[in-house]
């Protein structure tokens, strides 16, 4: 066996661990929350506190503030330049905001980063390896990765999130323990808030990545659009998306406390 061949062996069970590692979690938490979903909208109302002139006046501006809840989770008062998806106000977004959101998303720098660092890990592994070595290949590499992102926010962000009436933004939970912080952000990949304040199944964010891969085979090396690599690349986008939203929800807590008193970022929690 040549060292090329045990290269790629362990490159795949790498592949595979993650993949049961990301599919086993969603697994578990979709078990979990399944006798939740039914009774989360009817539930919300209640949950809620009842309705006064401050909050009203709140939601209604684009810089609410920390201290509006939004069922089990909070608004920031100043759009995050990293992640645009972090919502800083509660009222439902039109779908005219949810294409604009879609769009920002896909140019943001956290899209430019992730790509960046992904565009890396796939040279330094010779993944997809019909893409080879070199600048040229990295930049192959580097484009897939942005265009996979579009694709996802187009189709969920914007089209079925407008189709199904859900809010493609990511209320942070904030200040929990790191464990509540993990289920939270796991809970996010399978539940979804409505724009009407409830909560249902995440259609979005599991149907649009699965149509990015699919989409992204007319464009990835012909070795890599079989049916195993098309759900290998699925797993390792949830798995990515369970991270991201793990580190969104610290996201003000860091701009706060490490990256504001540097002068590099903008306190979230202040207007």
């Amino acid at each position: 066996m040549t060292l090329t061949n045990r290269s790629g062996e362990r490159v795949s069970r790498k592949h595979n661990t993650v993949i049961r590692f990301a599919m086993g979690a969603i697994v578990v938490v979709v078990v979990s929350l399944a006798g939740q979903v039914p009774a989360m909208a009817q539930t919300s109302d209640a949950n809620s506190p009842p309705p006064s002139s401050s909050t009203q006046s709140q939601t209604s501006s684009p810089t609410a503030g920390m201290n509006e809840q939004t069922g089990n989770a909070r608004v920031l008062k100043k759009r995050s330049f990293l992640f645009p998806d972090l919502a800083y106000n509660g009222k439902p977004l039109t779908s005219g905001e949810k294409f604009k959101l879609a769009i920002a998303n896909s140019v943001s720098p956290a899209t430019f980063l992730g790509a960046g660092f992904g565009a890396g890990i796939g040279q330094a592994a010779d993944s997809p390896a019909g893409y080879g070595q070199g600048a040229s290949a990295y930049g192959q590499r580097f484009g897939a990765s942005m265009a996979n992102r579009a694709s996802t926010n187009l189709i969920g962000t914007y089209f079925l999130s407008s189709v199904m009436h859900d809010d493609p933004r990511y209320f942070v939970m904030g200040d929990g323990s790191l464990k509540e912080s993990v289920k939270y952000a796991l809970r996010r990949l399978v539940i979804v808030r409505k724009d009407d304040g409830g909560e249902a199944f995440n259609w979005p964010g599991v149907i649009a990545p699965l149509a990015t891969v699919g989409l992204a085979n007319t464009y990835m090396p012909d070795a890599q659009r079989t049916v195993g690599y098309t759900f290998e690349r699925y797993g390792w986008s949830i798995a990515a998306s369970a991270g991201v939203n793990l580190l969104k929800e610290y996201w003000p807590t860091i701009t706060r406390k490490v990256l504001a008193p540097m002068g590099i970022g903008h306190d979230s929690d202040k207007p």
